[in-house]
C-alpha cells in the first residue's frame, strides 16, 4: 500500500469511529467529500470486501426485492405487466401517482 492510500485508509477509519456523517466529517477536516468518497471506494475495492460493488448490478443478471406487507390485504388485487417479463402487483387502494412512480423506477432498470 502507498503512504498516500495508508494517509486516505486512516482517514477512512477515523470517519467510521468518529459517529459523524461523511459529509460533517469531511468539512470538519477540510477535506474534499468528492475526493474522500472516491479513496473510500479505492479502498474498498482493494480490500475485496464487495462494498464498493453493492447496488451495482452483475452484467446480465437481474436483482429482485423481495416485499412483505405486514398485514394481508382483502382489498382487490391488480397486476401490471412490465417489459421484459416483470410485473408489479399491487393492492385496489394502491395510490396511482405511487405506482407511475414506482413503474418508472422497475421499467429505468
Amino acid at each position: 500500500m502507498t503512504e498516500r492510500a495508508r494517509y486516505w485508509s486512516a482517514l477512512v477509519k477515523a470517519c467510521e469511529e468518529s459517529g459523524l456523517s461523511q459529509a460533517a466529517f469531511c468539512r470538519e477536516r477540510g477535506v474534499q467529500a468528492g475526493t474522500f468518497a472516491w479513496w473510500k471506494r479505492q479502498l474498498r475495492r482493494a480490500q475485496g470486501d464487495g462494498a464498493a460493488r453493492r447496488g451495482r448490478r452483475a452484467k446480465g443478471r437481474e436483482r429482485f426485492v423481495e416485499v412483505r406487507l405486514a398485514e394481508t390485504c382483502s382489498m382487490p388485487a391488480y397486476e401490471v405487466f412490465l417489459a421484459r417479463g416483470r410485473s408489479i402487483r399491487v393492492s385496489g387502494q394502491f395510490d396511482l401517482q405511487t405506482l407511475s412512480r414506482l413503474i418508472a423506477a422497475v421499467e429505468s432498470c
